[in-house]
């Protein structure tokens, strides 16, 4: 037996293996499941590009370069490995001779003097030739016509008898090294990166997913800090009480603060204090521990629009990095259902909102709380140009001079004009550019169309207690930028928010909250990314047909109140099932009934937020539509909704005909009798119902196929009520 030695073609084919394991399926993810990713929008570019140019910029992107060199590796190794492994190859004489087994005598001959003619040193002078004659075709020959040699081939499978045993391992030559103070430290690497490295990653990636949960990869410890420590989410807390709440995610907490960004702490502590000077008078904010202390003060220098120390733009650009997610996890807490309405929090909703506003634009808490506030007076607000990227209260002011005081009046202005204007009010050509930009790329939503319907039911079925009640609102959305003749429909799936002054690309999210203000309640909530909807609002404002601003304020009447009824009369059978409002607020149901009167269905993306009824009474929702990167341009619709009270037999889950029991009955014929009678006694109440004349509170009763049965159970009714009443009145 020979020693055991390495081989570089064995290793060659190892490495080939794993390398096609990890390769082949990831071509195949990126073909099949990834051929479509993402594609982002970026609504402020109005530049045409080449086809060229965007299919460069489509396909050659860092993965896809990456999964190009992996296959060019691929292709070095294949071929690396077939003009290695030669000598791998099982001596087969049949195959070097080129002849098929079971070949005659004279055949072999006559391959083997074709052969010598070829690679005979007396006509070949290539010394590999040579070498190939000898040792490949001459052995072959001779074991298919010496034999002794084909008795040795067939019995050892080499015409030379039983062979030494060539182990080889699939690693290079190079390791096995007969150096006694190299061996051993080869050995321990081939151990330490085979077997150990391979645990310890294994196990760091267990450890550390374990810490995470939720598709922002928030850390549990965050989630538990906001949903249940002293620092939690609060009922009523609003945008100005979100900040205490979001420094104190552990992963903040847990952000290192070393010594070498003292100075740059201390120089950032003067900056906010300036802006800020009541802190100077709360002593505990600066009393928690520094890493809290550090994240807070760089979120109100993002706010305020403050510069931040060399040292600390790293954290800056991971504290804005997480502050998003952070702030959805915060969302997602504030709607839980919670006793005994089961259902969330409107105001910690609209105040984690209006803070992924703020941070998106760099806007002071100040300005967009006096936004909120003229909003809610009905007029505009001069604070929301703050938003506009490099804007101060200075310019601001300027534009007041100059009798500019809203988003509207900038949009309408010619660009040149605007643009001049920015200069003239302090900003240099660049700022004032891409001041520019941003105004032209904030969006404008329409409700074309809200509706209420329930879940499952007929056209005019009221909506009853528990109930999945859907409201359905169309929308369209456009923007100033769209007025340039340059502008193109979205075909991604996300839109780009203008963000310059946050630091990553910024998607637009748009939330549809189902909300009673007065008593602090959200039903549900739902997130869209309005892209159709972008698309349907150009395609409008291009055929002359588009009559909404340019620019939506946040308007909080977004529509008269309009109302949904459940009181089972036929007058409000329609209102019951589906009240559209229009997108001035309009009633649909006002303008006529019926199919020809209300028109076909409204243009518009469909947008569906569905939330299970509450209990019977009357209630005054709001339809709010919420952007997470732009401030002022929420929008709102107001509606009425009736909710009837479920009937005893809906309590008791007895909501089967006496037909359908009776049909899966043992067939005989006078329960089908029965049956039929129980079915006009049906349709009779539900002519009752349609007159108006019908209880909802008496009709919980059993059917039965008797009038005397029907008193008798009306009697046992009776009786019931009056004992549930008699508590009551003691």
């Amino acid at each position: 037996m020979e020693e055991q030695a390495g081989s570089s073609p064995l290793f060659a084919v190892f490495v080939l293996s794993l390398f096609s394991l990890f390769l082949i399926p990831y071509t195949i993810y990126k073909l099949c499941v990834a051929a479509a990713p993402d594609e982002v929008v970026k609504p402020w570019e109005s530049k045409k590009t080449s086809a060229i140019s965007r299919f460069a910029q489509k396909f050659f992107t860092v993965q896809n370069v990456l999964l190009a060199v992996g296959w060019l590796v691929w292709l070095a190794l294949l071929l690396y490995v077939q003009t290695q492994s030669g000598d791998l190859v099982p001596f087969d004489p049949y195959e070097i001779l080129k002849v098929e087994r079971g070949a005659t005598e004279s055949e072999v001959k006559k391959a083997y003097r074709k052969l010598s003619l070829i690679y005979h040193p007396d006509k070949n002078p290539d010394p590999a030739a040579a070498t190939y004659f000898a040792e490949s075709i001459t052995k072959a020959y001779r074991a298919l016509t010496d034999d002794v040699a084909r008795e040795n081939y067939e019995k050892y499978g080499h015409p030379d008898g039983p062979q030494a045993l060539n182990m080889g391992v699939a690693l290079p030559e190079w390791i096995f090294s007969r150096d006694k103070h190299a061996a051993p430290v080869i050995l321990i690497s081939l151990i330490g990166i085979c077997v150990l490295l391979p645990l310890i990653v294994a196990a760091c990636y267990l450890l550390r997913s374990n810490k995470y949960m939720g598709p922002n990869n928030v850390a549990t410890e965050t989630l538990e800090i906001f949903l249940r420590s002293k620092f939690a989410v609060k009922e009523s807390q609003g945008l100005a009480r979100v900040l205490d709440t979001l420094v104190f995610a552990y992963e903040f907490i847990m952000l290192p603060t070393p010594s070498e960004q003292a100075e740059g702490l201390e120089a950032l502590r003067r900056t906010i204090l300036r802006v800020h000077p009541d802190l100077k008078e709360k002593p505990q904010f600066w009393k928690r521990k520094p890493s809290i202390v550090k994240v807070n003060m760089l979120l109100l220098a993002h706010l305020s629009r403050s510069p931040v120390p060399p040292t600390l733009a790293n954290d800056m650009k991971y504290v804005l990095k997480k502050s998003p997610q952070f702030l959805e996890e915060m969302i997602n807490i504030a709607n839980l259902a919670r006793p005994p309405a089961g259902y969330g929090w409107l105001t910690p909703t609209i105040g984690c909102l209006e803070m992924a506003q703020c941070i998106t634009q760099a806007m002071s808490i100040t300005a967009r709380k006096s936004i909120s506030q003229g909003t809610a007076k009905g007029g505009a607000d001069t604070n929301v140009l703050l938003q506009l990227p490099h804007f101060d209260y200075d310019v601001v002011k300027k534009l007041g001079r100059k009798k500019v005081r809203s988003l509207a009046e900038l949009s309408a202005m010619d660009a040149e004009e605007r643009l001049e204007l920015f200069v003239t009010s302090g900003l240099t050509k660049k700022q004032a550019e891409e001041a520019v930009t941003s105004l032209l790329s904030m969006p404008t939503v329409t409700f074309t169309d809200v509706q209420l319907q329930v879940e499952g039911e007929a056209e005019g079925t009221q909506i009853v207690e528990t109930d999945i009640v859907t409201c359905a609102v169309c929308v369209l959305l456009s923007r100033p930028s769209h007025a340039s003749p340059d502008a193109q429909a979205p075909k991604g799936t996300s839109v780009l928010a203008y963000a310059p002054l946050y630091p990553y690309p910024k998607p637009e999210k748009w939330n549809f909250i189902v909300g009673d203000p007065l008593t602090n309640t959200v039903y549900a909530r739902a997130e869209a990314a309005l892209v159709e909807a972008e698309a349907l609002g150009l395609a409008e404002r291009v055929a002359g047909s588009a009559k909404q601003p340019l620019l939506l304020t946040g308007s909080a009447d977004g529509g008269r109140a309009s109302e949904a009824s459940s009181d089972g009369k036929k007058g409000d059978a329609e209102e019951a099932k589906a009240v559209p409002v229009t997108a001035n607020g309009s009633s649909a149901a006002a303008a006529g009934k019926g199919a020809d009167a209300a028109g076909p269905r409204p243009q518009g993306q469909l947008v569906e937020v569905k939330f299970r009824a509450p209990k019977a009474g009357k209630y005054d929702l709001t339809l709010f539509c919420m952007s997470d990167s732009w401030a002022g341009c929420d929008r709102t619709a107001a509606f009425k909704l009736r909710v009837a009270e479920q009937t005893r037999t809906e309590k008791e889950g007895r909501t089967g005909t006496a037909k359908a029991r009776a049909e899966h009955a043992s067939g005989d014929e006078a329960a089908r009798e029965e049956g039929e009678v129980r079915d006009e006694e049906d349709d009779e109440d539900e002519e009752d119902d349609e007159e108006g004349d019908w209880d909802s509170e008496d009709s919980g009763t059993e059917e039965s196929g008797s009038e005397d049965e029907e008193e008798e159970n009306k009697k046992e009714d009776n009786k019931k009520d009056e004992k549930e009443k008699l508590p009551e009145k003691s």
